[in-house]
């Protein structure tokens, strides 16, 4: 096992082909000498304990096909230089603290076949620049902080729920295992399209918390609903748990079909823990189906009467 760091010499080796060094306990930054081996096909340094940022000169590895720095100790923004490695057809970058936005220009690296970014910090939307790329087969980007809508022009179409794993603020298609978009335009033509959470307790020896959450259109700005918790408090004379939609997202494993419960008339049933351990049975009710909203207020009613 080789301890220590990248000597700034091994520059010297301009005709290296290929650099295999992991699994080893090397430290410190990566050199920016290391740069400099224009003529390297392969670069293998992951599973070390390499510290700061990724040299902004890792654009010179031209002819690099091949490169794996997962599972290091990496951090900052992923050098939009990246982007000149178009004979790329592997990168792993994955298991490091990368943080900010995917840069767009990944989409010039035509060649790649497999993106793994996973277990990072990194933010913001995934780049529909992507939808470009022909040849993707493998694209990892579960476990950061990902947020809007998923692509899904391209490869896209091929890729599955366990790409986008833990990113609770993502949305898109139902195969991503990921709320639906609220486009701006469906916004406007149907008013507003509100979320609304309200928790029906059940006293007796089993504490049950019913979470419904709402998909509601115009009809919610009307008086058929009450417009605050505080008002649904003073109905019922009971104290309504704050349970926001990103917990209920953690608490169902991102509505996934593991904690799928079953379809009712007017929407579907998962299963949840929050972050105490309290069991939930989250409904999610669509009210574009005539109804719901009734169906919702009966529920709650019968289920706050029930005593165990």
């Amino acid at each position: 096992m080789l301890i220590g760091s990248i000597s700034s010499s091994i520059n010297n080796h301009t005709s290296l082909q290929r650099l295999y060094l992991s699994s080893n306990n090397l430290l410190s930054t990566l050199p920016p000498d290391l740069c400099e081996l224009k003529d390297s096909w392969e670069l293998y340094l992951q599973d070390n304990s390499f510290t700061g940022h990724l040299p902004l000169g890792i654009g010179n590895f031209i002819i690099t096909d091949h490169m794996d720095i997962s599972a290091n100790k990496l951090s900052g923004e992923l050098p939009a230089s990246l982007s000149k490695l178009q004979m790329l057809e592997y990168l792993n970058l994955s298991q490091n603290t990368f943080d900010g936005r995917i840069p767009e220009q990944f989409d010039h690296m035509l060649n790649l076949g497999t993106i793994d970014l996973s277990h990072n910090k990194l933010s913001g939307e995934i780049p529909k620049s992507l939808e470009k790329l022909q040849y993707i087969q493998v694209l990892d980007l579960s476990f950061n902080l990902l947020e809007g809508e998923i692509p899904s022009g391209g490869k896209f179409a091929n890729l599955s729920a366990e790409s986008f794993l833990g990113n609770y603020a993502l949305c898109g298609a139902p195969k991503f295992q990921v709320p639906l978009c609220i486009h701006k335009t469906e916004r406007q033509s149907n008013s507003n399209v509100d979320k609304v959470i309200v928790a029906c307790t059940i006293e007796g020896s089993a504490l049950l918390v019913i979470v419904c959450t709402f998909i509601g259109i115009s009809c919610y700005r009307k008086k058929r609903f009450l417009k605050h918790p505080d008002d649904i408090e003073r109905l019922w004379g009971i104290t309504l748990p704050v349970i926001s939609h990103r917990e209920l997202v953690h608490a169902t494993s991102n509505f996934s079909n593991a904690n799928f419960l079953g379809n009712g008339s007017f929407g579907s049933v998962y299963k949840g823990i929050l972050a105490d351990g309290t069991t939930v049975a989250v409904k999610v009710l669509n009210l574009l189906f005539e109804g719901a909203s009734k169906s919702f207020d009966i529920e709650c009613t019968v289920m706050h009467q029930i005593r165990h």
